[in-house]
């Protein structure tokens, strides 16, 4: 093949390529594809927003549905904690109730001049040291001065008491004397050491002035086993909230999570949490106090922060948590769903939207083919008619077909069909006209010719040397002599 061959090719190729039909095509394409891609784009956008909100909305349901059932587990326990203190209490008042009465009596006795009063308070305060209940209870006497002057343990018997604090600061004895002056009777907690030990331990009194002789006169309980019950109680529902955190989700890899203070794993699913959230990485401690730190500060707020943290896999990845906090137990619930999980069904919208985009690209780009091939192929037959009139090869009737159509191109057409007849006719009268006249100006010529060459000296001559031949050819002499 030669370049010049090749050149022509590459001619033919470029120009089947800028023809109507394909540029038709390409445009339906675009306009397609334009229209495909915007569609696809605002869908996979609304249904992203939407199932995100929709997942968001499902975990914030179920984030508020274990946050209540928190904080009824904590209000049951605190009711239990306060029934049992007020049991406690009850208590207290009954046992306190005899002792009075006992008082009473003596008190009556020195009124009938049976005892001195000295001698009654002797007896009284003896009777208040050796007095003993429940687990080990007793009772102390002090006076307005804050002396203790009827206690069972012998470092307090007979000291003044009134600068004593418990660990936590409190003045004991001063805010007793309050309670017995200001009030004549009621509770008081503090903390205090057991007899015969060393450690303090929470304590509720129920104290009492006794008027005759102004004596402040209390008796107490140490309610550590109510707060070691409330404990255990506690831990039951740990456990128990852990089993149904492990059997809640709002997504196919969500997890729920209670953290303290300090950002530690107080209560995680069963078999549902990575290490890296139990404190044994430095990321894992990182993003748990990080969480806290962020945590909003009142009860029933609910915030939502992303983080970055290793909860499955082994693999660090983005997690949308939302984290509520419940100050009396010093807790915040973390549920957590991994940022591509709820990305996933609209991504999963996202390519089954663009499988239909190109589907319809294609059967689009098809169509657009045919619709352009019907469309312009007539057009392409009125070009080749006009090229054929101008290289004098127009045939009327290829444009048949094409003048059969009902629209502006079967009405050019036929415009062209009747315009391209009439030409040929016009051109071949031209030709039969030119034809003639070349005949009648050939004649002419050859008669002016065949004039100049007669009239010229030299056929003269010839003409002359011809007459003369005929003269004197042998024949005409001969009959000449006859």
């Amino acid at each position: 093949m030669t370049d010049q061959d090749l050149t022509q090719q590459k001619l033919n190729k470029s120009s089947r390529w800028s023809t109507l039909t394909y540029r038709l095509a390409m445009l339906i394409a675009a306009l397609l594809g334009i229209s495909a891609v915007l569609t696809t784009t605002f869908a996979v956008k609304s249904v992203q927003d939407s199932l995100y909100e929709e997942v968001t909305q499902s975990m914030l349901n179920v984030h508020g549905a274990v946050a209540t059932t928190i904080a009824l587990e904590y209000q049951a326990l605190q009711n239990y904690r306060e029934a049992t203190l007020e049991n406690r209490q009850a208590s207290l008042k009954d046992v306190a109730a005899p002792i009075t009465e006992s008082l009473d009596q003596l008190v009556a006795a020195v009124g009938r001049g049976e005892l001195t009063q000295s001698q009654a308070q002797g007896m009284g305060l003896d009777m208040l040291r050796n007095v003993r209940f429940a687990n080990e209870d007793y009772f102390f006497t002090y006076n307005k001065d804050m002396v203790a002057i009827g206690h069972p343990d012998a470092k307090f018997q007979g000291k003044y008491l009134g600068d004593m604090q418990d660990p936590n600061g409190q003045y004991v004895i001063r805010d007793l004397k309050d309670i017995a002056y200001n009030q004549g009777s009621g509770f008081y907690k503090y903390q205090w050491v057991r007899l015969d030990e060393v450690t303090p331990v929470p304590k509720i009194a129920y104290l009492f002035l006794y008027q005759p002789w102004d004596w402040m006169i209390g008796t107490g309980v140490y309610v550590d086993d109510i707060d070691q019950q409330a404990q255990d109680r506690l831990n039951i529902v740990k456990d128990e909230l852990a089993s149904s955190l492990a059997d809640i989700s709002f997504s196919q890899d969500s997890t729920f999570l209670v953290l303290d203070s300090a950002g530690q794993v107080v209560i995680s699913p069963y078999g549902n949490v990575e290490t890296a959230w139990l404190g044994d990485t430095v990321q894992g401690q990182s993003v748990a106090q990080g969480i806290v730190a962020s945590a909003p500060s009142a009860t029933g707020v609910v915030s939502e922060q992303v983080v970055t943290a290793q909860l499955r896999n082994g693999e660090s990845e983005r997690w949308v948590t939302n984290v509520s906090t419940f100050p009396d137990l010093g807790w915040y619930l973390v549920s957590a769903v991994p940022e591509a999980e709820l990305g996933a069904p609209g991504r999963s919208i996202a390519i089954q939207q663009t499988i239909m985009g190109i589907v319809v690209l294609i059967l689009g780009l098809g169509a657009g083919l045919l619709l352009s091939r019907r469309i312009v192929k007539p057009v392409e037959t009125i070009t080749t008619a006009a090229r054929d009139l101008a290289e004098d090869r127009f045939e009327p009737d290829s444009l048949n077909a094409a003048a059969q159509r009902k629209d502006e191109v079967g009405e050019l057409a036929r415009t062209f069909q009747r315009m391209g007849k009439e030409l040929i006719d016009r051109e071949r009268k031209l030709r039969e006209q030119v034809a003639k006249l070349k005949v009648q100006i050939d004649r002419s010529k050859l008669a002016q010719d065949v004039d100049e060459i007669t009239e010229s000296e030299y056929f003269q001559r010839i003409k002359a040397q011809a007459e003369e031949l005929r003269k004197n050819k042998p024949g005409t002499h001969k009959d000449k002599d006859q």
